[in-house]
């Protein structure tokens, strides 16, 4: 299978997953999305109210007002089918949560603004900076001592990893953050203990990015610590199956060294399991950590689900569901992508 059809392939299917899972979202959903829609038109139609006897060039009788104001209401309810029988209501109502059409928060805000879609925008990034960043440094640590492992496979350093793997896997993350807090926040005083800026907010880009920077370390450390040894034990577990291979064998047999044998050979093979676990992290950082951003009071989409669920802000809680469902499965798709592109037998075995 050339890789054009494997993509083809690979697209077809998970746009099917994709709409399969939305369907089963939104019918698991179905009377709190209409909860939702209603309560969006009934908020904005009050807005559009205000506005309306605000308008001072307008001259309009409390009728107009009224009439104007209803006729606003139904004309935001008909995009998404309200009154519609259910399977157009079903098609248009799947059609606006896949371009992201959330409605109005209830409560929550961003820069002012109601609107779901704007409000996650705002609190995403602030996600994707820590948990993408601190992923990307432990996929880079993870790989090299997973290496150094499988290289000196039997030695006292390639036992201490499964080791490491285990109780840096066992550590509580939201307890991790208060020891660091507690050490290097309060008593050693080297790293600000929460937010993402100092308060008041530096002048100047660079001071802005040195702040932002300086706030970033104790909750990547969190995030290293957990997750280095799992990681490493995972690469070194996948170099080691295949050193097992002929093709190495048959490498050692002529001579290469033991450094080539890894770094050309082995590495190469199992490169593609690898970088799918990597692109798996990257895409599961996207999410972030409702814990540990909570730790340190950290303005991303773990503490947005935590404020949306303590407010009950449904409009809120169903957007951030659908977006990270969303992001999930076009990471699968790009790791699906990434493997076939890696390894040709993939793409093979799908003849």
């Amino acid at each position: 299978m050339g890789f054009g059809r494997f993509v083809v392939t690979k697209a077809v299917s998970y746009f099917l997953v994709l709409m399969a899972t939305v369907s089963i979202l939104y019918l698991a959903t179905y009377s709190v999305i209409q909860k939702v829609i209603t309560s969006s038109a009934e908020a904005l139609a009050i807005e559009y109210r205000q506005n309306l006897l605000k308008s001072t060039h307008l001259s309009l009788t409390p009728a107009q007002i009224q009439t104007l104001t209803e006729d606003y209401q139904k004309s935001y309810l008909s995009q998404f089918a309200f009154n519609q029988p259910l399977p157009v209501k079903f098609a248009v109502q799947i059609y606006r949560l896949l371009t992201l059409h959330f409605g109005q928060s209830y409560v929550l805000k961003w820069n002012g603004s109601q609107n779901v879609n704007t409000i996650i925008a705002g609190y995403l990034p602030n996600t994707i900076l820590l948990f993408t960043t601190a992923t990307l440094i432990l996929i880079a640590l993870g790989t090299a001592i997973g290496l150094l492992a499988a290289k000196s496979a039997g030695s006292g350093w390639d036992r201490v990893v499964p080791i490491i793997a285990v109780i840096h896997s066992s550590l509580p993350a939201w307890w991790l953050g208060f020891l660091l807090i507690a050490g290097l926040g309060y008593d050693l005083k080297l790293f600000p203990t929460s937010g993402i800026t100092a308060v008041p907010t530096p002048k100047g880009w660079l001071a802005i990015d040195l702040g932002v920077a300086d706030h970033m370390v104790l909750p990547v450390l969190s995030i290293l610590i957990v997750g280095l040894g799992g990681f490493a034990y995972i690469v070194r577990s996948l170099v080691i199956s295949t050193m097992g291979e002929d093709f190495v064998l048959t490498a050692r047999a002529r001579g290469l060294s033991e450094s080539r044998v890894l770094f050309r050979h082995v590495l190469r093979a199992a490169s593609p399991a690898i970088t799918t676990q990597a692109i798996l992290a990257i895409t599961g950082s996207f999410g972030g950590a409702l814990v540990t951003e909570i730790v340190f009071n950290w303005p991303g989409i773990g503490l947005l689900t935590y404020m949306a669920i303590f407010d009950n802000d449904l409009p809120v809680i169903i957007g951030i569901v659908f977006v990270l469902t969303i992001i999930l499965l076009v990471g699968l798709f790009i790791g699906e992508l990434v493997y076939g592109l890696l390894d040709p037998r993939i793409r093979v075995s799908g003849d």
